[in-house]
């Protein structure tokens, strides 16, 4: 029977609080006694360059004029802006200032609303490369960017990925195993919470829905994944070579602004021994929000190690990864351009102990507790270290109950909790998620 696993992951601690990915402090002056001063925030791009037009300020502030000076403070993504409209200007100037970028750019015409539009298109069409430093900037000192530089990015989702190809191998034929060994991979939880397949089929369908929350740098981030994949006998003569696919679609919002991540990959176990599987694979992966103004691809590829071991009690694996990252250009005319040069090397390495408990909650379970450290090198990223610590709880035999409610479809039942922190840098990433899963 061909088995479909499904889990379903949802956040521990959910966080309530949203912070608004766009700010500004506008102020408008006529003369020193008349001065108007306001904030705002925004979950969307289109609405924070509006409110910079020309009717945008009129409509929140009676003391404007075309005349009036205009200044804003701006939140853009985690990258401040300074915009300047000075006052009684002949050909209505706006002065774009960006202090982190040490840069500075005058845009003139005909009215102060073509000026801001000027100013929209320059930003989201990366006329002179400013609108890729920005991206750049982002990736490196904010938790905001939605391309990389954070665990829910794309790019922190795709070493998931990647790194869980390395981990729904089964532990069988080990010595001195413990009782049905072979019927329970040692499987990592990945990013969506994990998956966990029995012997009933050799390659299953694996299906995955999955939702989390994490804290970068107070920022509140919710994920929402969708993840498939599926193994391939490639030689008659030896099942463990297999094939690997996997695709991911993800949801994401930051604040309150969303963005959706989709990410394919192709990858290939071979046996060195018994024991011992190395893994290479490439992956592509692109990221689109309207909300963020943001459009991005990334292309990887790794090599990933997994090697089983006995020690008493318990079923062991260490599983290790080395992957490539690189952002890609991507330009749609009209929309947006970017083209970041971001090239990192991620270390993702775990350590995974299981053992089968008999009679668990009147079924014989395989618990399964794991470690993993993920380090970025090369280009400059926000979260360059994290770890992951859990626990897994799944059935080794078919459960009654779940058989019985579910006409025979499902048969066996995981559970999980895991904690996402980062030992070198704590006050800026944190992440908490539980998870439930069943094939059938």
């Amino acid at each position: 029977m061909k088995k479909i696993t499904v889990s379903l992951v949802l956040s521990l601690l959910p966080y309530c609080a949203f912070s608004d990915v766009f700010q500004a402090d506008i102020t408008v002056t006529n003369s020193p006694i008349d001065t108007q001063k306001k904030s705002f925030g925004f979950n969307n791009a289109e609405n924070f360059f509006d409110q910079l037009t020309r009717n945008g300020i009129k409509q929140d502030f009676n003391n404007y004029s075309d005349t009036s000076g205009v200044k804003a403070v701006t939140d853009y993504q985690g990258v401040l802006l300074n915009i300047n409209l000075p006052q009684n200007s002949s050909t209505n100037e706006l002065i774009l200032s960006i202090p982190k970028l040490n840069f500075t750019k005058t845009f003139t015409g005909p009215s102060r609303s073509n000026t801001t539009q000027q100013l929209k298109n320059y930003l989201k069409s990366d006329i002179d490369g400013t609108a890729t430093h920005i991206v750049e900037y982002q990736v490196g000192n904010t938790p905001n960017s939605p391309l990389t530089g954070n665990p829910s990015s794309l790019g922190g989702q795709m070493v998931a990925i990647g790194f869980n190809n390395a981990t729904n191998i089964p532990t069988t034929n080990l010595p001195y195993s413990s009782p049905d060994t072979s019927s329970s991979p040692v499987s990592d939880h990945n990013s969506t919470g994990g998956s966990h397949s029995s012997s009933s089929s050799a390659n299953p369908v694996i299906v995955g829905v999955a939702g989390g929350t994490y804290t970068q740098k107070g920022l509140d981030i919710s994920v929402f994944n969708v993840p498939i994949s599926k193994a391939f006998n490639i030689d008659s003569d030896d099942p463990r070579k297999k094939l690997l696919l996997n695709g991911q679609f993800n949801y994401i919002t930051v604040g309150q602004a969303a963005s959706y991540q989709g990410a394919v990959g192709i990858g290939y176990m071979h046996p060195i021994t018994d024991h011992w599987y190395l893994i290479p694979s490439i992956n592509y992966g692109a990221i689109g929000s309207q909300d963020l103004a943001s459009l991005g691809q990334i292309f990887s590829t790794s090599l990933s190690s997994n090697y089983q071991f006995r020690l008493p009690g318990y079923d062991m694996a260490l599983v290790n990864m080395f992957g490539y990252y690189k952002t890609l250009p991507l330009n749609i005319s009209g929309v947006i351009s970017s083209n970041p040069d971001i090239n990192n090397y991620v270390f993702k390495n775990g350590i995974f102990a299981s053992k089968v408990v008999p009679f668990l909650f009147g079924q014989d379970v395989r618990v399964k507790g794991f470690f993993t450290d993920t380090e970025f090198t090369g280009s400059k990223v926000f979260i360059s270290q994290y770890n992951e610590v859990g626990l897994e709880l799944s059935s080794v035999r078919k459960v009654g109950w779940l058989d019985k409610i579910s006409f025979g479809l499902a048969d066996s039942l995981a559970l999980s909790a895991k904690y996402i922190f980062s030992i070198q840098d704590p006050n800026n990433f944190e992440g908490y998620e539980i998870g439930v899963g069943y094939d059938f």
